[in-house]
């Protein structure tokens, strides 16, 4: 965390310098050239004045034939400092006069010639010798005084020119020191306000980012109880806040997630048969309940990430095919199922005959889809009783549909999960996101909460006394608990119920338990698919259950047997155990109702239950 929030740091500082050191450099070269342009004209038009100076000294001085005058005024001009010649120039070039001697009567035509409409003119000039002058260059106009000597206006304009030569290092020097002092202030200057901007920067911008990014890195490791800094009321603070408020709603979502977790596994320890679920892709078992564990003598966390093969027959390599019905070999499309027998070994070595009822589901793990087979193991040499263990047992058989139910939602709450750390860690969440992803998570605890709240109703042990129960609800909550196992069957469900709500008074538990049992007959009447009707009525004091499905129907021998126990002919090949009927009888005379059965081979079977509703129960009792 602090590698990068230094380099951020850095990265900005090197951009603000190189930004800023820029535009001083190209700012300042700019105003040197422009100060130095400034500069020297000036210096050139004070040479102008002072070459007029001398062109008035001049005119007097011809006019009053005092030409000794001119000269002494030439040579002392010539001694001052930073001007390096004087010349009077005839108008076709020829020295006149000269502050050097050496230089009288030297032709200069191209520099008489010079100026353009007789107007003055100064410019920098590379003499022979090779040093640089700034030349003052100004012809004298003739006028009628002078006509005397130098002829007519219109045939000779010009008496002379006038020349002046500044030395011109010392004006560049000036110019060139005068533009540095200035650009070495408004380089110090710009640096006080980098810094000042740096710090001010650093202590608004940089340090509560580093911060937020530290809360977000540490809830991205899990830290849940992780919270930022909140500095200041500006939208970082505000983005710290809600940070800080998205951090607590999401640790209070995990820790229902973890306890909803927990309050499944503990309700699959509650079953009497074992149940692991395999993950078909490295054959590890990813999920066993309390009696898995027993049955092989083994800690949750010693079968937890061993293989199948390893946890339940002590093999170092997977069981042969040709050898075992191993349903990751002999299941390979989603929803199929198998039922076979095993002998497992527990830890000691002693084997024991299990009977395995396997399926093969697909689920969603977050980053791809994952298949899994889902076990329910019964130990064999255990003792079989019509009791609330054997009720347990059925549930075993509904270990697919309940995975199924209660990992979409999971699975839904962890993308929900990556996909708020993902974009807090990047910055771009904004409130309503973090909002939205909440209610997806809250939404998706809630059918997780659902899903276990049917299994309570249906898993707990009789209550020892009758309890008011609408069935409309009881028969809603068995029909979602198999949806799932309709829909990969091909079976499609209906439902017919009064608009009020049918009452008895009865077992809560063992009215589901009918409806489970019945519901599951009818789905395994129809392997390849069909159509099951659930009705409701009430009917003289009376409420009417019926149960009906398009399967392949049975025969009256069939019929005559269905209720007696251990008796099994299942429609899919599987064979069951027998039991299931029979508790749905016992049950349903337990509860002064009847049952009754109706099938055609080929076109369907109906079970009608009739009880008395509460009301008639109530007024009998009384």
């Amino acid at each position: 965390m602090t590698v990068r929030v230094a380099l951020l740091s850095h990265r900005l500082l090197r951009g603000v310098l190189l930004a800023a050191g820029g535009a001083s450099v190209l700012f300042g070269l700019l105003f040197l050239g422009l100060y130095r342009s400034q500069l020297e004209n000036e210096r050139a038009e004070a040479s102008l004045q002072l070459n007029r100076m001398l062109q008035v000294t001049w005119e007097n001085a011809m006019l009053k034939r005092d030409v000794e005058g001119l000269r002494d005024i030439v040579g002392k001009l010539g001694t001052l400092p930073g001007i390096r010649d004087v010349l009077i120039l005839a108008p076709a070039g020829e020295v006149r006069f000269a502050s050097d001697a050496a230089k009288l009567g030297r032709q200069m035509p191209a520099v008489a010639q010079a100026t353009t409409a007789g107007k003055p003119l100064s410019r920098f000039e590379t003499l022979d010798s090779g040093s640089e002058v700034l030349r003052s260059i100004n012809p004298v106009p003739n006028r009628a005084p002078c006509t005397p000597c130098h002829g007519a206006v219109a045939t000779h304009p010009v008496n002379g020119v006038l020349v002046i030569d500044y030395d011109a290092a010392p004006i560049r020097a000036s110019a060139m020191a005068s533009a540095i002092v200035l650009l070495a202030a408004g380089t110090a200057a710009l640096g006080l306000t980098l810094a000042t901007l740096w710090l001010l920067l650093r202590r608004h911008v940089i340090r509560p980012l580093a911060g937020l990014d530290a809360a977000t890195r540490a809830l991205a490791a899990g830290d849940l109880a992780v919270r930022a800094p909140v500095a200041s009321d500006d939208e970082i603070g505000r983005a710290a806040t809600s940070f800080n408020i998205m951090a607590g709603r999401l640790e209070t979502q995990v820790a229902l997630l973890h306890a909803n977790k927990t309050y499944l596994q503990e309700i699959l320890d509650g079953l009497p048969d074992g149940v692991r679920v395999i993950r078909v892709r490295d054959r590890q078992v990813v999920l066993a309940n309390r009696a898995f564990c027993q049955q092989v003598g083994l800690t949750a966390t010693q079968v937890l990430g061993q293989a199948c093969h390893t946890a339940s027959h002590g093999r170092t390599e997977p069981c042969v095919p040709t050898l075992v019905v191993c349903p990751l070999h002999e299941l390979h499309d989603n929803g199929a199922s198998l039922k076979t027998t095993h002998h497992h070994q527990n830890a000691e070595g002693s084997q024991f005959p299990a009977e395995i009822h396997a399926m093969r589901v697909e689920l969603n793990s977050g980053a791809a889809r994952e298949s899994y087979i889902v076990e329910s193991v019964r130990d064999l040499g255990q003792a079989v009783s019509i009791s609330h263990e054997q009720r347990l047992s059925e549930l075993g058989l509904l270990a697919a549909g309940i995975a199924h139910e209660i990992h979409n939602p999971l699975g839904s709450v962890r993308l929900g999960v990556q996909g708020l750390m993902r974009e807090m860690r990047d910055g771009r969440i904004a409130p309503d996101q973090i909002i939205d992803y909440m209610r997806l998570i809250d939404q998706e605890i809630d059918n997780c909460i659902a899903v276990t709240r049917r299994l309570l109703l249906l898993a707990r042990p009789p209550a020892g006394s009758l309890q008011l129960v609408v069935i409309n609800e009881a028969l809603i909550d068995i029909l979602q608990l198999l949806e799932y196992d309709a829909q990969t069957h091909g079976i499609i469900q209906q439902t017919e119920m009064p608009a009020l709500a049918l009452r008895i008074l009865a077992d809560e538990a063992e009215i589901r338990m009918i409806f489970l049992n019945l519901i599951q007959n009818a789905h395994h009447a129809m392997p390849n698919g069909g159509k099951l009707a659930a009705r409701l009525a009430a009917d003289a004091g009376h409420a009417l259950i019926e149960i009906a499905d398009s399967g392949v129907g049975m025969s009256p021998e069939t019929i005559a047997r269905i209720f007696d126990p251990f008796f099994s002919r299942r429609a899919d090949g599987v064979a069951g155990t027998g039991l299931g009927l029979t508790i749905v009888k016992n049950f349903v005379a337990r509860m002064g109702g009847s049952i009754t059965v109706a099938s055609t081979p080929g076109a369907g079977t109906r079970f009608t239950i009739r009880l008395p509703l509460a009301e008639t129960a109530l007024e009998h009792g009384a």
